[in-house]
């Protein structure tokens, strides 16, 4: 799931990225085709408590996701590249975080 999670990871961060720094606006044409991978992070992630934190901590997370998954939903069904790229750089990118390294993922970027 590693390497999974940090191929995500920089995707996202590039089309976070091309949507602020550049002001492309095909982030949702974009997301729409790892949609797949995304359905597997939040697959794995809601599988049960791996993590051994705090049982009530991560029924909160949980239910964080899925809310962050259904604004990422509704995003792409009203075509609103704003809330978007604020679900996918302010919710879903921080998760991935938790599991992939950053400060090599930014040393290796190309794009930022």
């Amino acid at each position: 799931m590693e390497e999974t999670t940090q191929k995500l990871y920089k995707e996202l961060r590039n089309i976070s990225a091309f949507f602020l720094i550049y002001q492309l606006r095909d982030n949702i044409e974009r997301t729409k085709k790892i949609i797949p991978e995304i359905q597997k992070f939040v697959f794995w992630f809601l599988e049960g408590n791996k993590f051994g934190i705090d049982e009530e901590l991560y029924q909160g997370m949980s239910r964080n996701l899925l809310c962050i998954l259904e604004d990422i939903l509704e995003a792409m069904k009203h075509k609103d590249m704003v809330l978007l790229h604020d679900a996918i750089t302010y919710g879903l990118i921080e998760y991935l975080e938790l599991f992939v390294d950053v400060e090599h993922e930014e040393k290796e970027d190309d794009y930022l």
